[in-house]
């Protein structure tokens, strides 16, 4: 089926596509637009489309780690606290180690 006019091939399925293979394919799209800008010569249009957007994901992921790092305290404030430690033993000091004491020998009698 030929594709409508003005269609990209960067959008084909776009819906359709996983998490993965959506940031490839942005990654693509955002790496063919300054491709096409720097053989432009600097066309503003697209230099500030892709500012635009890349201001708009910035954003998107410092709301995103707010969320997460709000919804993340809240589940850890419902959680019951962990149970304290037990104290560590007392292990009372080795004793000083002294001298060894030998055995007291005996004068061998002969028979």
């Amino acid at each position: 089926m030929p594709r409508p006019l003005g269609r990209s091939l960067f959008v084909d399925k776009l819906y359709e596509i996983d998490a993965v293979e959506t940031r490839r394919r942005l990654a693509l799209v955002m790496a063919a637009c300054r491709a096409a800008s720097i053989e432009a010569g600097g066309d503003r249009m697209l230099d500030g489309t892709l500012r635009r957007i890349e201001g708009e994901l910035l954003f998107a992921a410092r709301m995103a780690v707010g969320e997460l790092a709000e919804a993340l305290a809240e589940h850890e404030a419902k959680r019951a606290p962990a149970p304290p430690e037990p104290p560590p033993e007392q292990v009372p000091p080795p004793a000083p180690i002294r001298g060894a004491r030998l055995p007291r020998l005996t004068p061998r009698t002969s028979p």
